[in-house]
């Protein structure tokens, strides 16, 4: 009996709601005019957040490369490769030297993510064994780019002078094998005809260039010291 019950008290609600004066009537809204109204709120909002965060957001281009970096990347043979990925980062100085552990620096992080992008290919059953040797190339790359990195600065802060003609030696040695070594991946996987992505076959073009680029001012390096002193 207590669905009756509930029947009769809603009869009372309306008997109620009968004796309101028809001149001032209760707004009624329904719940699909209310969700309606959040979602519409809700867009309003949304496009509001978007078109801020378009005009509050900073430029996303580069600035302009300075002379010094423009005359560096100028005895390099991929100027262009030099200029972009320097000018993408912050170069506080614009010596030479400086400009050269930038690029050590930038070729070296680049060849390390190129060997994990093929680590991470290898893992993918069926794939050819060029791409696994691609990855500890890359990865022996990056190592004789740290090492020649450190070279550098150890003697520099050491009071040294790494001009000198064993550290160049050592220097243009150790960036000369990890070229080979980007050069002996490419290689390989055209001999095995190994398909890789196309972003990765462009990335290894620019690091391989940036390698080169590296090789290039360091032997330039006394040219360019005596232009820029």
């Amino acid at each position: 009996m207590e669905s009756i019950n509930t029947l009769k008290g809603y009869g009372k609600v309306s008997d109620q709601e009968n004796q309101i004066p028809p001149s001032s009537p209760l707004p009624k809204p329904s719940s699909r005019k209310t969700l309606v109204a959040i979602v519409s709120l809700l867009l309003i909002l949304a496009i509001v957040a978007l078109t801020a965060g378009v005009f509050t957001r900073p430029p996303s281009h580069n600035p302009p490369p300075s002379n010094s970096l423009k005359a560096v990347c100028a005895v390099t043979p991929y100027p262009q490769t030099c200029l972009d990925a320097l000018s993408s980062s912050s170069l506080k100085e614009s010596d030479p030297e400086s400009i050269l552990e930038l690029s050590l620096r930038i070729a070296s992080e680049k060849v390390s993510a190129l060997s994990v992008s093929f680590r991470s290919i290898d893992d993918v059953p069926g794939e050819e064994p060029a791409v696994k040797d691609c990855a500890k190339l890359y990865a022996d790359a990056g190592s004789q780019l740290n090492e020649t990195l450190s070279e550098i600065v150890a003697e520099k802060k050491g009071g040294g002078n790494w001009m000198t003609e064993k550290v160049v030696g050592d220097v243009k040695t150790w960036i000369s094998a990890a070229m080979t070594d980007g050069e002996t991946c490419s290689d390989g996987l055209e001999e095995m005809g190994t398909v890789v992505g196309n972003e990765i076959k462009r990335e290894m073009v620019r690091v391989n260039q940036m390698m080169s680029v590296c090789l290039a001012i360091v032997s330039q390096m006394k040219k360019l010291l005596l232009v820029f002193h």
